[in-house]
């Protein structure tokens, strides 16, 4: 229910008398003036030429009056885009129902009788204009929405566009870039430092191939469209194979990466869990790259396998603590800290990929001096 002191105040508002009758209007604008701006016009005329000069916010108007009629300024009003949307409260001393189903039919919002209680009159009218301006919030509020579902599908169209320009415009001239080092390699009369150059070239080129291919996948992740192919995975020999391919990284800072399962003695028995290689990989590089960077020289990094409750869990501790201004947005996108070139799109990916897989990841500060990273992914069972 409307609450119209929560609404209106004081001189807020203008509503526009039209009555013929002095008595009447001295009555009716005495109430009304304590809240609103009063303005009278005695005479249909000069209706249109005082809702121009200013708003008004309801019109009270006469059903009988001399020359034009109520029912024909109203009509007129209605038929005007400019005080369409004014509300009008007819005034009338006739009993008829007729004559109040005619005034509903032409656009009025209520009818009072004549003679009325000031204080029903004031009642009707501040409710009637909270009622109107509750409409215009609404109103507005429906617009924003259409506004910002026409952008998200503006957003969505040109997300379309950059993966067919990706699919088609790049990965086009990238297939001659990777094709011609494979023919140029069979050439005999090439220098060992010429084949190093091309061999170079073709690398590259499958690294951008990748890189194409993974932002891709994370406009996908983010709108949950990605096709997942979960299968049973060794896990183990993902992060060996990440360790691996990090050495140069982990060795300029004399950083000792080590894998320990909690559960099992032996070293090298399996870690399998559900999900893809294709997104495990880049979850675990991101994450462990991020705890090189963020480690002491001569520091340790443990990877700490263990599972429990229907997931495999994955700990990766590290020397160094998070920052605490972006601890509580550490996930989201674009967040980074004295990191030079940092995008912040590493842990932000990462957490897409394990969501994908139906697991999650999670940041452990507690530990004075050191970082941990949770990852917890569905186990095979």
């Amino acid at each position: 229910m409307i609450n119209p002191s929560e609404i209106l105040e004081p001189t807020e508002g203008c509503i526009l008398l039209v009555d013929d009758q002095p008595e009447q209007i001295d009555i009716i604008k005495s109430v009304l003036e304590q809240y609103f701006i009063v303005k009278v016009a005695i005479h249909g005329k000069l209706v249109s030429q005082i809702c121009r000069a200013g708003a008004i916010d309801l019109i009270l108007l006469d059903v009988m009056m001399p020359g034009m009629g109520g029912y024909e300024i109203c009509r007129q009003l209605k038929s005007n885009p400019e005080t369409r949307a004014i509300p009008v409260i007819f005034l009338t001393s006739r009993e008829s129902q007729d004559d109040e189903a005619v005034g509903l039919n032409l656009g009025a919002v209520d009818f009072i009788r004549k003679p009325s209680s000031p204080s029903v009159v004031l009642s009707r009218c501040r409710n009637t204009i909270a009622l109107q301006r509750v409409k215009e919030q609404l109103r507005q509020k429906i617009e924003e929405l259409q506004q910002a579902l026409q952008h998200s599908r503006q957003t969505m169209k040109i997300q379309e566009d950059i993966e067919r320009i990706t699919r088609h415009d790049l990965k086009g001239p990238l297939s001659t870039i990777i094709g011609y080092p494979e023919l140029l390699l069979e050439d005999d009369n090439l220098t060992e430092q010429q084949r190093i150059y091309i061999k170079n070239i073709e690398r590259s080129g499958y690294i951008l191939l990748e890189m194409i291919n993974r932002s891709l996948d994370l406009f996908k992740m983010e709108n949950g469209t990605y096709n997942l192919k979960a299968e049973k995975i060794d896990l183990l020999i993902i992060l060996e194979r990440i360790v691996s391919d990090l050495g140069v990284h982990s060795g300029a800072k004399r950083v000792d990466i080590f894998i320990k399962e909690l559960d099992c003695l032996d070293t090298f028995a399996p870690f399998h869990i559900v999900g893809e290689k294709m997104l495990c990989y880049p979850l675990f590089y991101n994450l462990l790259l991020n705890a090189i960077e963020a480690s002491c020289d001569n520091g340790k990094i443990g990877i700490y396998l263990t599972t429990q409750d229907g997931y495999g869990i994955i700990r990766i501790t590290n020397s160094g603590e998070v920052p605490h201004a972006i601890k509580e947005h550490f996930f989201d996108k674009y967040v980074t800290s004295g990191k030079e070139g940092g995008t912040g799109l590493g842990t932000y990916s990462a957490w897409l990929a394990a969501r994908t897989q139906g697991g999650r990841i999670e940041l452990d500060g507690n530990q004075p001096g050191e970082t941990s990273l949770i990852v917890y992914l569905p186990a095979h069972e």
